[in-house]
């Protein structure tokens, strides 16, 4: 059984959350964003995808003149070996985006047809922990506000008193984000379906993790580890719907039209 685990979520997840409690388990190792130029910069850390991939071609540019199947198997193989190498016989656990796994493709990527990353981890058993939130709306309302705040994480947040001001979304744009995360939710979970994987929530997980990980939803045993100690570093960013949204009550109607009311109760 592999010891390498993949962190598979979208955006505003928890998975950062999610991640450093998984980075404090025993003989663990959490690697961020790979494929994220912006969370794992290139040109500083030998951990991203691209900064291996650039290095990878300039050793051998007929990589990508004379591309194959098989030989980009083995380029995503050395790559995982690559991310484990400095820290075995530790396991280690990879956070990639619904967003990010198209790097992973050669040339050809079907946009409705399993992603080769999965295919991939099915055969080599890397186990997959499956982060998704349930409330499609929070998710996105969270996303649209950090984006228009310019503040993603707690540990971003300043002292600043119109960054809590309410905020006026526009209500078509919030559903048609939603429903496209519930679509996308629902093709990675049958994707994973014969994959060996954990699936959680973020509804489900952050209150284990708020409580200090007495809990935590059978991570580390999923992980084959168990907590050395984990003190929560994050907190919650976006404030209650009904106080972050200028106008709530007009997202609330436009939300039950389109039958996701369940998400605004």
């Amino acid at each position: 059984m592999s010891n390498i685990f993949i962190l598979l979520s979208h955006e505003r997840s928890g998975s950062h959350l999610v991640g450093e409690y998984m980075g404090s388990l025993q003989n663990f190792r959490m690697v961020d964003e790979v494929c994220n130029p912006n969370a794992v910069r290139p040109a500083m850390h030998p951990e991203s995808f691209h900064r291996f991939k650039y290095e990878f071609v300039t050793r051998d540019p007929s990589f990508v003149m004379e591309p194959s199947a098989k030989r980009h198997a083995e380029f995503v193989s050395d790559f995982f070996e690559h991310l484990r190498k400095p820290r075995e016989p530790n396991g280690i656990a990879v956070d990639i985006k619904y967003g990010h796994v198209q790097n992973f493709e050669w040339w050809w990527c079907p946009p409705l047809v399993r992603p080769f990353l999965l295919n991939f981890c099915q055969e080599h058993d890397f186990g997959i922990v499956h982060l998704f939130r349930e409330n499609v709306v929070e998710a996105t309302v969270s996303g649209m506000i950090a984006d228009k705040r310019r503040i993603w994480h707690s540990w971003q947040s300043a002292d600043n008193p119109a960054a809590e001001a309410p905020i006026a979304l526009p209500v078509a744009e919030v559903i048609r984000r939603a429903q496209l995360l519930e679509r996308q939710t629902n093709l990675f979970k049958g994707w994973t379906r014969n994959n060996r994987k954990l699936e959680i929530t973020y509804e489900k997980i952050s209150p284990l993790l708020d409580s200090g990980a007495k809990e935590d939803g059978g991570i580390g045993q999923f992980l084959g580890s168990s907590s050395k100690g984990f003190k929560l570093r994050h907190r919650k960013v976006t404030p209650p719907l009904q106080n972050a949204i200028e106008n709530y009550e007009e997202l609330r109607r436009g939300c039950e039209e389109a039958g996701l009311g369940w998400c605004l109760s």
